[in-house]
């Protein structure tokens, strides 16, 4: 008999997208899995339609909870899971009907197994397939500095015993749940195995939490960003490697600046959680090492930030995310 895969969907007012869900798991051609749906205090139906499909289908399991957010659920996930092996799907995605065999067909002797997916990114092409050690993926920016590796916590096989009991999502966190989560686990491996092929059907929906304001955005992403910078920094790198982590996180200041931007509800809030995110340490550091190939913009974020011209700085940024 094949080891058991264990699969745990959170699942929070998802009625439009379940069933989605569940017949792409349905649909798998490795049979020997469970999912553990955690309905976390669903108020759409979404809870009913758990217990309906799972009267059909023995390989569903239930625990209905009350809301506690996504790590919350999925940690309870965790702690039911009774498979060798463990993989996480949310309510609002789907998969290919290989996803779990495939990913299974890689992970081999290793302790996580990886693939890409269908998002609107171009990253995933710029995956092979191939066995990555620990220290080669923390001293390899240039290519592992990638959302597949370190952001999604959906795409990856993981051995229950490498999560277990020790590894759990941050419920205290609600914007980058997910990197905190994978990091833990990466940390955790000795290698890691990666399959190019897009098996995992990221969704966003308009209303999702991606698309609206978050007051606690700096307090998530600025220690994410300090634990980033020491996943890539077990001793020095050298200066292309250096090089290629300062592009990244550069591409990350920005990406919380236009999150800020877009999303703030008004001017004065924009301007104070700009303020906020800027002049952190951490981010204040990562704009004053800007390498010489991002062009004339890092030039210019590099003078304002020697010169501690903090509002121009701010300024200049919130032009750059226009």
């Amino acid at each position: 008999m094949s080891p058991l895969i264990s699969v745990v969907v959170p699942v929070y007012n998802s009625a439009p997208y379940l069933e989605t869900c569940l017949r792409s798991l349905l649909a798998q051609t490795w049979q020997d899995w469970e999912a553990i749906l955690v309905d976390d205090g669903s108020t759409d139906g979404s809870a009913r339609l758990c217990d309906t499909w799972a009267k059909k289908e023995p390989r569903l399991r239930v625990i209905h909870q009350k809301n506690a957010g996504v790590s919350a659920a999925r940690n309870a996930g965790i702690a039911a899971a009774r498979g060798e092996y463990l993989a996480f799907v949310d309510a609002d995605d789907w998969v290919e009907p290989d996803y779990l065999q495939t990913l299974f067909n890689c992970i081999g002797s290793h302790d996580m197994a990886v693939c890409c997916v269908w998002d609107l990114s171009d990253w995933n092409e710029k995956v092979c397939g191939e066995t990555v050690s620990l220290q080669v993926l923390r001293t390899t920016p240039s290519r592992y500095a990638n959302p597949v590796f370190i952001n999604y916590a959906c795409n990856k096989l993981y051995r229950t015993a490498l999560v277990r009991p020790a590894i759990r999502f941050p419920e205290g966190v609600r914007r980058c749940e997910d990197a905190y989560f994978a990091q833990d686990c990466l940390l955790a491996c000795r290698s890691i195995a990666v399959c190019p092929d897009k098996l995992y059907h990221y969704e966003q929906h308009e209303g999702s939490a991606l698309h609206r304001f978050y007051t606690g955005v700096c307090r998530d992403e600025l220690p994410l960003m300090e634990r980033q910078h020491t996943l890539f920094h077990p001793a020095a790198l050298p200066a292309e490697e250096e090089r290629a982590y300062r592009v990244w996180e550069y591409g990350k200041v920005l990406a919380v600046c236009r999150y800020i931007r877009q999303y703030a509800p008004d001017r004065a809030t924009r301007k104070a959680y700009l303020q906020r995110w800027v002049t952190a340490p951490a981010v204040w550091h990562a704009l004053r090492a800007l390498p010489p190939c991002l062009g004339r913009k890092a030039t210019v974020l590099n003078l304002l930030t020697g010169l501690r011209l903090r509002r121009l700085c701010i300024a200049f940024l919130e032009y750059l995310c226009q």
